[in-house]
This record gives structure tokens, sequence and C-alpha cells, in this order.
């Protein structure tokens, strides 16, 4: 097949480094062969023919990638174009699909909705295509025998090396499929070591190929169901009935919101013109926005339509309605789909073709947009992205960030170390010590890692290597001391109670505010302690005034972003816990309250599904409550196995006050994050309880 310039990773066979490797998988079966002695003639020409006739026509392939674990991969490969798909994928049993076709290419992780993706984006289609790549120079290489399978002659050839103790299992080999002169026709079968230059590692691969008669194609979406223009409640009652199928979708000219839910997915919250006061949300691609004319530039992160002009990235805001397709995505049981834009016009080809294209004054047949072009990949701004992904809690996506990252750059700690962070917030916890540890090892100084690897160590009763990793942070950082408080904590568990108090005592010398009592201190606070004395710390004012809460001194404030103008204040707390105070990201009345909070509350429910299956969102409180004469939402949760009632050491413990203020949202949010300790739940209560609004 073509050479391709691999554009995100460099793959070369191992042919000095293989032989430090031993007891490479090797499973191919060899039924009648014929052994080629030493006086057999030279196998290059005929290697060099398979490959050659591989370059035109479709070929299939099926085999597998082994690094430290086997990644199956199979489906179609044509010159440059591939339709390629990889198990394990990004969800649990559903494989990962991608297909590019010259110019434009596309991806699929769920099994149903396809998006835009980049087409120099090759990682997969290099693993199958560097083995059968012609036009190269290729090393000797010599027969070995040749078999009958299937009435066809398949000769067994393999690289030729003066060394006489080397595993031939270990070398590249072909198993080329002749014809009746003797003539190779393709390559049937190969196995090889090659080395990843991205990963830095060995990987081996062994693959089938065979000619195929099906053609590369680009997503199958079909014709619209009519050309009726619809609206977001006409795809919520009739979801069933066009689940797959694409319509044609009007909205209103303004976009009320633009947010980033992807590496290069957006999503439009919309107003439709079939239905009186319906909105939605529809899936973008890439700069699609922009070409509906809705945006003038890309955004990233979540902005409200005043935020968008603010920013100069706000399109129309008036005139004629706007109309695109977009596929109906079921959601559930309920009138609820996913509307994921396919393109602003339909295009009609002599041949009876269907496709939807992004231009309007271009004819394509591409199902999908044009895939974007170059965006910028460095590891450092994917793991910042990831981050920031986190943060907005799109735990999936950030993941997704540092797995890129990583595979860029697998010397850099800091993807491991925030891929860590995630996992612990997923509650894999077995999955954030394995990366925190990967950190480690790659040199990370960051005593974080050792103080979080041991947290999450002690949360599955390794003790003893909870106990190294405290001692471990407290040595890069002496004066960590939250390392001496958690490291006092599991002393005093496992009986040391003179260990437990040295680290009490100097815990309470580095930060008075942590512990109140070293000499009778538990893990947590015996009942009865009053929230409120625990939180109490500097007293903030916001609102000229008007609004005051108690911010205890382990919260500190952040800077104001003027990006974010609707965020009154953000905090920072202990191990990632966080908070904010919010004005304005729309209007709500007093009367609207009990209906945000149903909203709100239906949201969250919805959006914790990346929950591990035995675990559920448990709503602590969801409630209207009266403080100083003003209606408030009082709502919290926490993530909580089904087997376990106690949440006290649960992560992620969220209280939210919400309240309508010069008919505009008012909302104060706190958060433990990745936090366990039961203490800073108790502080993040006082906080809230501590808020006073004046008219």
């Amino acid at each position: 097949m073509k050479k391709i310039i691999p554009a995100n990773a460099t793959w070369i066979w191992v042919i000095t480094a293989f032989f430090v490797f031993s007891n490479a998988p090797y499973a191919f079966a060899k039924p009648q062969k014929k052994q080629g002695g030493p006086g057999q003639e030279n196998a290059d020409p005929l290697v060099n023919a398979a490959m050659k006739n591989m370059e035109t026509g479709v070929w299939s392939v099926k085999g597998t990638v082994t690094a430290k674990k086997p990644i199956k991969l199979q489906g179609l490969l044509s010159g440059e174009d591939f339709d390629l798909s990889t198990e394990p994928g990004t969800k649990p049993n559903t494989p990962l699909r991608e297909i590019a076709i010259k110019d434009k290419a596309w991806i699929c992780s769920d099994g149903e909705t396809w998006h835009a993706t980049e087409p120099n984006d090759r990682l997969i289609y290099n693993w199958a295509h560097v083995p059968i790549m012609a036009d190269r120079k290729l090393p000797p290489f010599e027969k070995v025998g040749s078999e009958q399978r299937n009435g066809q002659t398949w000769l067994h050839v393999r690289l030729k090396v003066p060394e006489k103790n080397i595993n031939p299992k270990e070398l590249p080999q072909y198993w080329l499929v002749l014809d009746s002169q003797g003539q190779a026709q393709y390559v049937g079968h190969t196995e090889m070591p090659m080395y990843s230059q991205a990963r830095k590692e060995v990987m081996y691969c062994s693959f089938d190929y065979a000619p195929a008669e099906k053609k590369i194609a680009p997503p199958p979406l079909g014709a619209p169901v009519d050309d009726k223009a619809y609206g977001f409640n006409d795809i919520e009652q009739h979801k069933f009935e066009w689940k797959g199928r694409v319509v044609r979708l009007e909205v209103t000219p303004k976009i009320l919101e633009s947010k980033q839910i992807g590496e290069d997915t957006y999503r439009g919250f919309l107003k439709d013109t079939a239905t009186p006061n319906h909105y939605g949300v529809v899936e973008f691609p890439h700069d699609a926005l922009v070409k509906l004319g809705f945006l003038n530039k890309i955004v990233s992160g979540a902005h409200a339509s005043e935020d968008l002009e603010k920013m100069g990235a706000l399109g129309r805001t008036e005139g004629e309605p706007v109309s695109f397709y977009v596929q109906v995505i079921p959601i559930g049981a309920k009138p609820a789909a996913r509307a994921v834009a396919v393109g602003a016009r339909l295009v009609r080809d002599p041949d009876g073709s269907v496709g939807y294209t992004w231009e309007s004054n271009e004819k394509q047949t591409a199902k999908l947009p044009s895939a974007p072009g170059g965006s910028d990949k460095a590891d450092g701004d994917l793991v910042n992205r990831g981050i920031e992904k986190a943060k907005n809690g799109d735990l999936d996506g950030a993941i997704a960030d540092f797995n890129r990252a990583a595979e860029l750059d697998p010397k850099n700690d800091a993807p491991y170390y925030n891929r860590a962070q995630a996992k612990r917030l997923k509650n894999d916890t077995a999955g954030a010590i394995a990366d925190y540890t990967k950190a480690i090892e790659l040199g990370s100084t960051n005593p974080a890692a050792y103080n979080n690897r041991a947290n999450a160590r002690a949360e599955t009763n390794d003790r003893d290597g909870a106990l190294a990793d405290y001692t471990r942070a407290i040595e890069l950082k002496p004066d960590y001391a939250r390392a001496y408080y958690n490291r006092a904590v599991l002393k005093k568990e496992k009986g040391d109670k003179v260990g437990a108090e040295a680290d009490f005592k100097r815990a309470q010398k580095l930060d008075p505010e942590l512990i109140q009592d070293p000499s009778n201190r538990n893990a947590e606070e015996e009942p009865g302690t009053d929230p409120k004395s625990a939180a109490a710390g500097n007293k903030l004012t916001l609102l000229d005034g008007k609004l005051t809460l108690d911010i205890p001194p382990d919260f500190s404030r952040d800077p104001d972003d003027p990006k974010t103008p609707k965020t009154l204040a953000a905090f920072s707390g202990p191990d990632s816990a966080w908070g904010t105070v919010l004005r304005g990201t729309h209007g709500l009345t007093p009367e609207e309250l009990d209906g945000y909070l149903n909203k709100r509350v239906a949201e969250y429910s919805k959006g914790f599904k990346w929950l591990p299956k035995d675990s559920h969102l448990q709503w602590l409180k969801k409630e209207i409550v009266t403080i100083d004469g003003r209606k408030w939402a009082d709502w919290s949760f926490v993530p909580v196995s089904k087997s376990k009632k106690d949440y006290s050491h649960n992560p992620v413990y969220t209280r939210n006050l919400t309240t309508s203020y010069k008919g505009q949202l008012l909302e104060i949010n706190f958060s433990s994050n990745l936090n366990t300790d039961p203490r800073l739940k108790r502080e993040i209560d006082g906080i809230v309880d501590s808020v006073h609004l004046e008219e």
C-alpha cells in the first residue's frame, strides 16, 4: 500500500531492539508446511510485489496489536482511506470506529452517533498499514516454507539475520498468497514487533489481510424524514419513530448558550420556531456553529449569549429563522432525544445518493461536515483542557484528553497525575492508584501525588502503603499540614497513639484551624460539633455588602476572571475542593424557584451516569427553605455505594443554595471534590449555613 507519513505517531520495525524481547505471542497455525532450505532464492521481490499489489483496491484486515494488553482491530483499508474498529473502545463493550475518506473523517464511540474528527489522526490506521506499506527500502527476507490453505499456496518468509540464537518468533514474518505461477498476490498474514515512538514501547501485531468486495463509505444517514421544518417538541414526541433518521430543525437566529462538550464537539442552546417557548440543545461538530452564523469564532468552555457578545464571538442576533439537519438519537423511555447536527444543506447526487454539507455554495456528498483543520495538540494544552473539563464535570472528556497527552508525551507525569484525580472522582480507586504510581515512577516530586495515593490506598485498606506515602509527602513538603493530619488519623487507627499524637500536634502547629484538640481527635469530629464554628473564618461581603458568608482559612479566594463576569467569587479548598458564587447567569423570579430546583435535580441525576454500576447519586437535600424571610432552594448530594449507608468518607459532597435576587439567579455552590474528610463536609455546611442576604 502507498506510504503515508503518520501525522501523530511514528512506527518503525524493530530490527535491532526487538532482539531483547522474548515470548512474543505466536498463535498462527501452520498446516501442511514444507520447509524451505538455505538454497531457496531471494524472497525480497515477492514481498515487494505483494505490498505493491495492495496499494490499490479494498482490503479487509483483522487481528490484534499487543503491548501490555491486546487491542482487537478489524475493518477495511483502501490506499489512504480506512474504516477501522478497535476494541476495547472508550466505552465498555462498544468498539471505537473511525472512518476516513480523503480529507474527511468521522468517529463513533457509542455505537450510535458520528462526529467529525481530524483526517490526519491516523493512529489505528498506522497499526494496520505499516506492515504492508510499499515503496520503502526493506531489509532482506528469507523463505521458511510453504503451505496450502483453501486451495491457495501461502509462502512463509521472515527477516534474514546472521545471528543463530535469535528466536524466529521475534522477527518480522509474512505469509504471502501466491498464484498458480508462483507470483505474489498479496500479504495474507503478518506477525511482527513494531516500535511506537509515540508510546515509547514495542508493540506486537498479528494481522490477516484479504481482498474485500465491500467499499469504504461515509457513515450512513439516509434522506430526511420529509421536507418539513420541525421543532424540539416534534423531535421528542417522534424520537422512536425517527430513531437514527434525519430531520430539518428550524430555530430562531440567536444562540442562547454555547458549550464545548468534547474535543471537537459543541452544544448549542437554542429556541425553536415551531412551538412557543420551547427550547432545546443540539450537538455541533467543530466550526458548524460558525458556518451557520450563530458564532463569529469557535470558543471553548460554556458561555451564555451575553458573555459571547462581550467576547466578540456572538454571531447574528436577529433576522430570519435558521434551519439545518439533525440526526435523532433517542434517550431512555421518556420524551427526550439527542439532536446531532449533520449539515446545513441537503445534497442529492445524480446517482440518487443523499448527503449533507455545511457549505452553502459547494456541492459535496459527505454525510457529515468536513473534518476540522489542524488544532493545537500539544500535551500541555491537552492537560490544561482536561483539567477544565474535569472542573465542569466532563470526566470522560477529561480522561480522553489526559489519555492523549500521555500518548504524546509518555515521560511526562502530569497527564497521569491528573487522570488519577479524575478516576478518583469516578470512584475508580484502583485506576487512580495505578496512575498516581505511574506519575511517581516518572519522577513526580508533587507531594500531593503521594498524599492522594495514600488516601486511595487507605480506602483499599493498604494502611502500610498509605503510611509510607504520607511520610514521603511530608519529606517532600515538611510543612504539609494535611499529610501530617492524615498520617495521624492512620496511626491512631493502627494503635500508634504516641505517633498519632505527635503528628496531630505538628499538624496543629502548621495549621491551627486544621484540628482543634489533637489529644482526643478522631478521624472525624465528635457528634454534636457545631459546623458553623468549624467553618468560622473570614467574613466575605459581596453585592455591595448585602451578601455575606463565612469562608474558613483553608479556602482561598481565586483571582477574579474577566472572562466569567457572572462569577462573583470563586474559591479553592484542600485537595481540589472548590466553591463559587454566581449571579445573573439567567433570569429567575421567586415563583420560578420550585421549577428551577426540580430541573437541576433532574439534570444532576441524569448527568452522574458515569458513576459505577453499584453506586448512585444520593440526594441529601432538595427543598425550598426560608432564610431571613427569603425563599432559597437548598440542594445537596453525594455519590454513594448501594451497599453502604454511610457516605461520610465519600468524595464529591456538594451543597448548593439558590435564590432570586432582583429578578436574576443568585447561587452559592461548594464541593469537597476529591477530598473524603468528613470534617470538610461539615465545613462546607458551615459556609452555606452562614449565608446572609439583605434586600
